[in-house]
C-alpha cells in the first residue's frame, strides 16, 4: 500500500497556484499576463534580451514558472528566456477546464500563446508533462517552432491499461485534497538527489494553497492532467518530429521510470526511447533527480548551451 500511495505523489513534486488573492505565489521577476482563447489569461516571465535567441519553458503537473528560475539565471544572458504557467496553473486563470484531453488543450494554449507574443525560431523547453505538450505542439508542425529540449519529458515511458486505471486512481483530486503536509514534503523530497533551498519556498506555496477557496478546482486540473498524459500518448509518434530536438533525464530520477509499476526498467532506458526522434542527442545529468534543472542547475544549463551551440 505504501508503494500504491507513492504514485500519487509522482506528479506532486511542484505545485502551483492561481487567482489574484491571498493564496498566489510572488515571482522574484516582473510578471505579464496574456490573454488567449475562452477568457483565459496566461502569466509569463520574460528575461533576456528581447532579440536574443528564443526558449519558451513549459512546467510539469503541478509545477510552475518558480521551477525554470535556475535555468532563466543560467541562460537569460544568451537567450530570452520566457516561462508560463499553463491553465490552471501559478497566475494563470485557473478553473476545471471543460476539456476532454488536457494534451491538446495545453498545446493549443502554447500555440496561441506563442502567436500572441508574435514568436518565431523557438526554442521550445518542457519539463515533464511539460515536455509531453512539447512533443504534442512539435507534432502539430507549428512554423514557429525552431528546436525542442525535453527534460526528463513524460511520454517516453508506456502504461498498460491496467497500470494507467491505477495512475489515475492514485493521482485523483480526492488524493490530492487529502493530502498532509507530511505527504506534500514526501511528494517534493522524491524529485530531488539534494532539495534546494527553492523546494521549501515551493513548499511552502503548496501548503498555503490547500486552505485556497479555488483548491478544489486545482484539484482537478491537476487530475485531468495525468488522464491527457495517460489518454494521449506520444511514443509511438517520436519518428514524426521533423525538428532537431534534445532529451535530457537526471541520472537519478526516482520518478521516470515509474518504480511500483516498472522496477525492473531503467531512466537511461526511458531516455533512449528518444532515440525514436530522427534528428536528436539525448544526456544524463549527474547529481540530478526528476527535477533536473533545479537539482542540478549548472549541470543542467552547460548542457543545453552546448547543445543548443553544438
Amino acid at each position: 500500500m505504501k508503494s500504491l500511495i507513492t504514485i500519487s505523489f509522482l506528479c506532486l513534486a511542484q505545485f502551483s497556484i492561481a487567482q489574484n488573492d491571498e493564496f498566489m505565489p510572488t515571482y522574484k521577476y516582473d510578471t505579464k499576463k496574456v490573454a488567449i482563447f475562452d477568457e483565459i489569461e496566461i502569466a509569463y516571465l520574460d528575461e533576456g534580451a528581447q532579440d536574443a535567441p528564443v526558449i519558451v519553458m513549459v512546467h510539469g503537473l503541478g509545477g510552475y514558472i518558480k521551477n525554470w528560475y535556475p535555468t532563466i539565471e543560467g541562460l537569460s544572458d544568451e537567450y530570452r528566456c520566457i516561462a508560463l504557467d499553463l491553465p490552471g496553473y501559478g497566475q494563470s486563470t485557473l478553473r476545471a477546464f471543460d476539456e476532454e484531453d488536457y494534451m491538446d488543450f495545453f498545446a493549443r494554449t502554447l500555440d496561441t500563446f506563442v502567436k500572441k507574443l508574435e514568436l518565431d525560431n523557438v526554442i521550445l523547453m518542457g519539463h515533464s508533462m511539460g515536455g509531453q505538450v512539447s512533443v504534442v505542439t512539435a507534432l502539430q508542425n507549428p512554423n514557429w517552432l525552431d528546436q525542442l529540449i525535453l527534460a526528463a519529458p513524460a511520454g517516453f515511458e508506456t502504461f498498460t491499461n491496467e497500470e494507467a486505471a491505477t495512475l489515475k486512481q492514485f493521482s485523483s483530486a480526492t488524493v490530492l485534497m487529502s493530502h498532509t503536509e507530511d505527504q506534500i514534503r514526501a511528494a517534493y523530497k522524491i524529485n530531488f538527489v539534494n532539495m534546494p533551498p527553492l523546494a521549501e519556498e515551493m513548499i511552502q506555496d503548496r501548503i498555503k494553497a490547500k486552505e485556497a477557496p479555488w483548491f478544489n478546482d486545482y484539484a482537478k486540473v491537476r487530475e485531468m492532467g495525468v488522464k491527457g498524459m495517460l489518454s494521449h500518448p506520444v511514443f509511438a509518434e517520436l519518428d514524426q518530429i521533423k525538428v532537431p530536438a534534445y532529451v535530457l533525464f537526471g541520472e537519478k530520477d526516482f520518478l521516470i521510470p515509474n518504480r511500483y509499476l516498472h522496477a525492473g526498467m531503467t531512466t537511461q532506458q526511458v531516455a533512449e526511447v528518444g532515440n525514436k526522434i530522427p534528428n536528436v542527442k539525448i544526456k544524463m545529468i549527474e547529481a540530478a533527480g526528476h527535477m533536473l534543472q533545479m537539482d542540478n542547475p549548472a549541470g543542467f544549463n552547460r548542457a543545453v548551451k552546448q547543445m543548443l551551440t553544438n
